[in-house]
């Protein structure tokens, strides 16, 4: 019976741990919901590399009703919306707001109508779309085997964070509807149209709204739970026909934008964690460092925290290797400093305490364009001296000092002076 008892618990622990890993780096289930399942063969190729990554797919159509939260569980890690005439009875905009608030990632891909569903998302994650009908043009940067203006030849890729499509400088052909990114430093855009693209109805002319590089055409929100939304106006942009497409006997970069963008999405890249955190007090005397459980004033202490990037191709932890931030704060930032990592991703620095007592939170921090927000936070209480533990002398009090004894012993010679030397009245001639 006790064998039984030992293995059962030996059992759970071991789920419990095996369990606590996969939530760790993120989990493989993915629902992908379609206009109708027979459109599944027009992504047939991006769809099997998913596949071919772990990704468990579940193809529903939007005529069915999703439950993507069953009890306080979710029941995917992913999801996948290639409906952009979702309505309200297959998902409501609330249900997937949620699935974001619970730290999971969604792809979404609209055409030239969006459904006030899909339009309620995005506009929750930064992203304005422009009104039905309409696309975005561009009659200098398009496809030249073709005669339609909306066919848009894009190379305008984020630059400020190349973790996201990894450096790549290969046209995608595009063809959607504009949307418009808010000012947030959340939001990034991915891909924009170039400075003579503008967005409107191919009878009416341009619109007013977007115009030149402020025109989206696929943009990413990276929240503060690390969640990531990435909205795109072009469902064509994920075909196998768009993959195949050659642009002036060259093929066309969609395959390998598509394939950066989703391992992005997915958190293949970009998920920071810290381990290994060290704050101990370096002795002077005895050239060694301590950790107590309370700092004094004016200690000089060494930080030291290691922190690892995941590898989404090699499935492991890497060490991440730029800089943090590093703040002691006690209300108000006390002290504010930048810290290089080496190559083992370890950030250490020595700092000296401010000569203010009271609790204080040493909080690092990544903040950079395409990671994972990255907060690493300790509270330590940090007093004043003992009475005991001042100096005796201070330097800067040398002349009170000289002052007091100067006084004392001017005190003892007159003291003498007064006792040993006779009274002139009393001396008798």
């Amino acid at each position: 019976m006790m064998m039984i008892k030992s293995i059962f618990v030996s059992f759970i622990i071991a789920s419990v741990l095996l369990t606590s890993v996969f939530a760790e780096v993120g989990g493989k289930r993915t629902l992908v919901v379609l206009e109708n399942l027979s459109q599944k063969n027009l992504y047939s190729t991006f769809f099997k590399t998913l596949e071919k990554k772990g990704y468990e797919l579940d193809f529903q159509p939007a005529t069915t009703e999703v439950v993507l939260e069953k009890y306080g569980d979710f029941n995917y890690d992913h999801l996948v919306l290639f409906a952009p005439t979702l309505e309200s009875k297959t998902i409501t905009s609330n249900a997937v707001l949620n699935f974001i608030d619970g730290g999971n990632n969604v792809l979404i891909a609209g055409s030239n109508k969006i459904s006030e569903t899909i339009r309620d998302i995005a506009q929750e994650c930064g992203m304005d779309i422009e009104e039905d009908n309409t696309l975005v043009y561009d009659h200098f940067n398009y496809d030249k085997s073709q005669p339609d203006h909306s066919l848009l030849v894009a190379d305008q890729f984020i630059q400020d964070s190349p973790i996201i499509l990894q450096g790549l400088d290969k046209p995608v052909i595009y063809k959607g509807i504009g949307h418009k990114i808010r000012s947030n430093p959340l939001n990034f855009a991915v891909l924009t149209g170039s400075s003579t693209a503008y967005s409107g109805k191919k009878t009416n002319g341009a619109s007013t709204k977007l115009m030149g590089k402020s025109c989206g055409l696929v943009s990413s929100l990276q929240a503060r739970n690390n969640a990531r939304v990435t909205f795109s106006g072009s469902i064509e942009l994920f075909t196998d026909k768009s993959f195949g497409t050659t642009l002036e006997k060259n093929q066309s970069g969609n395959k390998e934008f598509v394939e950066n963008l989703v391992s992005w999405t997915f958190q293949e890249r970009g998920i920071l964690r810290s381990s290994q955190l060290e704050l101990v007090k370096i002795s002077t005397e005895s050239n060694s460092t301590v950790a107590p459980d309370v700092f004094t004033i004016k200690d000089e202490v060494s930080y030291s925290l290691k922190v690892e990037e995941y590898d989404g191709v090699k499935n492991e932890w890497v060490p991440y290797v730029s800089q943090i931030q590093l703040e002691v704060i006690m209300l108000d930032p006390y002290i504010r400093t930048f810290i290089k990592g080496d190559s083992k991703g370890i950030y250490k620095i020595n700092i000296k305490l401010p000569d203010v007592y009271g609790v204080f939170t040493f909080e690092a921090t990544v903040q950079k364009p395409g990671y994972g927000q990255l907060e690493h936070i300790i509270r330590k209480p940090i007093v004043p001296f003992r009475h005991d533990s001042y100096e005796r002398f201070i330097p800067a009090a040398f002349p009170y000092y000289a002052a007091c004894f100067s006084m004392i012993i001017g005190t003892f010679i007159f003291s003498i002076i007064f006792l040993f030397n006779k009274d002139p009245k009393h001396i008798q001639i």
